[in-house]
């Protein structure tokens, strides 16, 4: 689905801030609605890596914090070194937080998997809006134990550098590619760790996130890898519900330049793997 514009929902959270200087009447609502993640016996972990985050990360949270599920759910977020005001803004907000040294989102996702005491994970990041049904409609899924792995559709949010005519241009080119994949069998490179989810023991069992890939859209990134892996445990599910479409930052787009040398940048890196998607998956079958 291509949304040409942006959701109700996602207005309230748009707010701008100096982290340091929130109000203490936003942190009050913050700690507020955050509070429904604090729990003893929880089902559902969400966790998120974040490394010098403060410009975001309230945002996020904010859009957490108005979650509707039925799910008791836990939040750890894993502080991968920032340098910033990170911390300082998770423990105005009541949020439990790791500290996690390795440098590297696959370290601290991997981090806050074993600090996890849910059944079911749920990967967000720290840069992303998430809609009120989003745990929802990554871990029903779940129930069914054929399925060992969801992930969600998204969109960018525009900003000054990008306009949302032509970030549709970019997600029209990514959704093709995402097709192709499924289509060959590499339905595991389209999971993304902002809006992933599995079941605890499963990603244990098969030793968590790898930790000595780079970041990146491959197979070789720790979620591509896991995601991967997970087919030992069943199949992939991809939601296309509107409760679990998220919006997600453009900084990336804007780092390489903007959605222009971003589509550029994609398409090469597409091309030289060209053969990849030629042969037949060497990995197991997944859903079409």
């Amino acid at each position: 689905m291509i949304y040409p514009t942006l959701p109700a929902w996602l207005q309230p959270h748009r707010f701008t801030y100096t982290p340091g200087a929130v109000s203490p009447e936003r942190l009050d609502d913050l700690r507020t609605r955050l509070a429904q993640f604090r729990v003893n016996d929880p089902e559902v972990s969400i966790i998120i890596p974040a490394y010098n985050e403060e410009e975001s990360i309230l945002n996020m949270l904010s859009s957490l914090g108005s979650q509707q599920t039925r799910y008791r759910t836990e939040l750890i977020i894993s502080n991968n070194n920032s340098k910033d005001r990170t911390q300082e803004l998770l423990d105005a907000c009541g949020v439990r937080s790791l500290f996690v040294t390795d440098q590297g989102a696959a370290f601290a996702r991997q981090a806050a998997l074993s600090a996890a005491r849910g059944k079911y994970i749920v990967n967000a990041d720290s840069d992303c809006l998430y809609p009120p049904g989003w745990v929802d409609a990554l871990v029903d899924p779940l129930r069914n134990q054929e399925i060992a792995c969801t992930y969600t559709t998204y969109s960018f949010v525009p900003s000054d550098i990008n306009s949302r005519a032509a970030l549709i241009v970019h997600e029209t080119a990514a959704r093709l590619m995402f097709w192709v994949r499924r289509l060959r069998g590499y339905e595991c490179v389209n999971v993304m760790g902002f809006s992933s989810a599995f079941r605890r023991d499963d990603a244990l069992s098969v030793g968590g996130f790898n930790t000595s890939f780079k970041r990146g859209v491959d197979i070789e990134s720790d979620d591509g890898w896991m995601a991967m892996t997970l087919l030992k445990k069943g199949r992939i599910q991809r939601v296309t519900s509107p409760a679990g479409h998220v919006w997600s930052s453009d900084r990336l787009l804007a780092r390489d330049g903007g959605v222009l040398k971003a589509m550029y940048k994609r398409a090469m890196f597409e091309v030289r793997r060209i053969g990849w998607y030629l042969r037949p998956a060497d990995v197991e079958p997944v859903s079409k």
